[in-house]
């Protein structure tokens, strides 16, 4: 009788098992803002094709309104597949989570049933009442009741584990089930926006049939210059990967002095020139790394890349350069020399440019700095 008593509680006691706590993946602002900029992006374009055609402009334009659609389109498509990827992660996630649940939940449920027949045969054959009679002293019987109210309490506990674990195991499974629905969804998506991409080739390939052969040669032109931008992107990424140096460099950051002291900017397009006197010094906007220096023999003159965290910034232009690829510069240390203009009534400047490598795309130089 004891036996049995005793094995019980070391059943009850071994087979208590904490509860498996899983939080649910949230999709972040971040993504969700994304996601909504390519929608209204998307829009955009389509009323900007529609509009081309309805008022009858060239094919040329509706040939670029129907591409910026296009690439609009794509990277909203990339959007979406790597969103489906994290919710198959989540259903792979949920699955095993699942299976390990019900493995511990079948164990559990089958030591109860074992401690709840012992507990029973010993109410049967009264084992409690005679395992209390047979106590040597009031102590010793003290000692029995609180082992036996001890194995009642294990069992009460180890019910509620079950219970708890049948809770968290039924969450789960409905977390499957949104998950399963949410990956159904989201492939509809892609598939629709893959057809609806497919059209706008037909679409694109048609006006550029209706092209003259000027015009023809003009969006090759365009295509080949997105190429090489986005080539030049991908190296400037590459270049900057990871950079911490200039962490402080932001597009939020303001105020900043010219990089010729007393020279006069002008801002021209995603870009600007700085103009200036024959040996005026050329100094870093900010803290950074110097990424590369190119030289260029046929006009004698220098191109600085240096990098301030994951902002690329270029001096074209200079005489000559008085730093080494790999150097860290501080705010304000002097780079280089500025250079002339190409005829000889120009004057003496430096080209600016500054790259966010994380949007892929040139900043407006003018908002960085005070002096205009």
């Amino acid at each position: 009788m004891l036996r049995h008593i005793i094995e019980a509680i070391i059943v009850i006691l071994l087979s208590t098992t904490p509860l498996l706590g899983f939080a649910q993946d949230n999709k972040t602002k971040q993504y969700e803002q994304r996601v909504e900029q390519y929608k209204r992006g998307i829009e955009a374009a389509k009323a900007e094709v529609k509009k081309t055609q309805r008022e009858k402009k060239s094919a040329l334009k509706e040939v670029n309104a129907i591409e910026q659609e296009m690439r609009l389109r794509s990277d909203y498509i990339g959007e979406i597949e790597e969103q489906r990827d994290a919710i198959n992660n989540d259903i792979i996630r949920h699955s095993a989570t699942i299976d390990s649940l019900n493995r511990a939940l079948e164990h559990n449920r089958a030591i109860y049933a074992e401690a709840v027949r012992v507990a029973y045969r010993n109410y049967q054959q009264n084992n409690y009442a005679n395992y209390l009679l047979a106590s040597e002293s009031i102590a010793e019987a003290a000692r029995r009741t609180a082992q036996i109210e001890h194995i009642s309490d294990s069992r009460k506990a180890l019910a509620d584990t079950i219970k708890s674990q049948t809770e968290v195991l039924d969450r789960e499974c409905e977390s499957l089930a949104k998950e399963v629905s949410k990956l159904d969804s989201v492939s509809r998506v892609v598939k629709q926006e893959r057809r609806e991409l497919e059209d706008s080739r037909v679409a694109a390939q048609r006006a550029y049939n209706q092209l003259t052969k000027r015009e023809k040669a003009a969006i090759d032109e365009q295509r080949k210059q997105q190429k090489l931008h986005d080539q030049a992107v991908k190296e400037l990424q590459k270049m900057l990967k990871g950079n911490k140096v200039g962490a402080g460099f932001t597009r939020n950051t303001r105020g900043l002095n010219l990089p010729v002291e007393g020279g006069t900017l002008t801002e021209q397009g995603f870009g600007g020139t700085i103009t200036g006197k024959k040996g005026d010094a050329v100094r870093t906007i900010h803290e950074g790394i110097v990424q590369d220096i190119q030289y260029k023999k046929l006009t004698n003159r220098y191109t600085i890349f240096l990098g301030y965290n994951e902002y690329l910034v270029t001096y074209t232009n200079l005489s000559s350069v008085s730093v080494k690829k790999g150097d860290v510069v501080k705010k304000d240390q002097k780079i280089g020399v500025i250079g002339s203009g190409i005829e000889s009534t120009d004057k003496p400047y430096v080209r600016i440019a500054i790259y966010d490598c994380e949007t892929k795309k040139p900043l407006q130089v003018s908002s960085f700095f005070k002096k205009l």
